[in-house]
């Protein structure tokens, strides 16, 4: 596997910046109102190093989180590599913003979706600010949480940019196995279709999709008919979607190549995986949708191969930024016949904006996850010496 960089961090959104198409991130709000990296609910910094401290992020200011080597969404924005991209280079930043523990509200009933419309719409008008100020193009980002009322909080923040929501609904409480079983009901009465007339009535760019809607025995769960990745299932997955953009995660290794093939984004893990091809053969270009192969992924017969080809075109692909109006084109066109989108080539190119700077939502990507990927904890460590 490849080096592996602590997820929300600046060296692995960076990472994924360069050598991919975009990055997925989290964000929460401090005590001191500040945006910061960060998963989990409580600090994912070692055990002895919580003792007699908050529970919650939200209750910890920025300088003690500092300690521990967190950084911030002004810290993002300020690195001239991740900005310039995402503001030049058509890269896209998938933003989620995380709900704090009921405990940190502190009022009304935990099953009460509004008790943190507050905390999340100010935590949405701060990045909506600072995107604006650094002049980050609207095409090239999307907002999302696990927050039933998105429409309510997208209002009263005031946002200004695409916006999504992420189903089955996990509630900000509990662990990993009783969110899922909390959210079970709403996996089985959200079928794959219905989760697709949802965004497109709500006006969200993408739809964010487990893959459990789409491999494995899970996927016979929801109400309604099953879609899938290969025969039948997946000729319903693209009936279903009509070319409308649906991002996967998780999005392993093993299923980059099928995923691609039904026209679907990666939310990925695997940025760094070092692996040079995928499990068919074809060689493995992360920056497929940023710098586009003519005619695609082609088949090698070997991993030395595979790298040395994969050198040649880092040299010698002109990213997406530096094609000509003509080349857009072409490449739109050749993708929409390929993953049956139902938009035409006049309609995607005015979302193709001036220089290359931004392309269509519908635009097969890499995603990297997190950055460079999830990694284990504590992802933070003490690096401001005790007094």
């Amino acid at each position: 596997m490849g080096r592996e960089l602590p997820e929300n961090s600046l060296a692995a959104l960076r990472e994924a910046m360069v050598h991919a198409d975009g990055i997925e991130f989290d964000l929460r709000m401090t005590l001191d109102g500040h945006l910061v990296f960060h998963h989990d609910r409580t600090p994912m910094i070692p055990t002895r190093e919580k003792r007699g401290g908050p529970t919650y992020v939200e209750a910890w200011t920025l300088d003690e989180l500092r300690e521990f080597g967190a950084e911030t969404f002004d810290d993002m924005l300020a690195d001239a590599t991740i900005s310039t991209a995402w503001r030049e280079q058509a890269k896209v930043g998938v933003i989620e913003i995380k709900r704090p523990h009921p405990r940190h509200t502190g009022r009304g009933w935990w099953n009460d979706d509004r008790r943190d419309l507050e905390h999340m719409s100010t935590v949405a008008a701060k990045v909506d600010s600072a995107l604006n100020e650094a002049e980050i193009p609207v095409q090239n980002t999307v907002l999302y949480a696990f927050h039933p009322r998105m429409p309510d909080l997208v209002k009263t923040a005031g946002w200004s940019r695409p916006w999504s929501r992420l189903t089955p609904n996990l509630p900000p409480y509990g662990s990993g196995a009783v969110q899922r079983a909390l959210a079970a009901p709403s996996f089985v009465r959200n079928s794959f279709a219905r989760l697709v007339r949802t965004h497109r009535s709500a006006g969200s760019p993408m739809m964010p999709c487990a893959l459990d809607y789409l491999h494995g025995m899970r996927r016979y769960v929801p109400l309604g008919r099953s879609v899938g990745l290969t025969g039948r299932a997946l000729q319903r997955l693209k009936a279903t979607l009509e070319g409308f953009p649906a991002y996967v995660w998780p999005a392993p290794y093993r299923m980059e190549a099928a995923l691609i093939d039904a026209g679907l984004s990666l939310i990925s893990d695997s940025v760094t995986d070092p692996r040079v091809r995928h499990v068919d053969g074809r060689l493995r270009w992360k920056r497929m949708a940023t710098a586009p192969l003519e005619g695609g992924m082609p088949s090698v017969g070997s991993d030395e191969e595979a790298r040395s080809m994969l050198k040649q075109l880092d040299a010698e692909v002109a990213p997406w930024h530096e094609l000509d109006t003509e080349a857009h084109r072409r490449h739109l066109d050749i993708w929409r016949k390929r993953w049956g989108w139902k938009r035409g080539v006049d309609e995607l190119m005015a979302d193709v904006g001036e220089g290359g700077n931004t392309m269509p939502w519908e635009s097969v990507r890499m995603i990297g996850h997190r950055g460079a990927g999830k990694t284990p904890r504590p992802v933070l460590h003490r690096v401001a010496p005790q007094t």
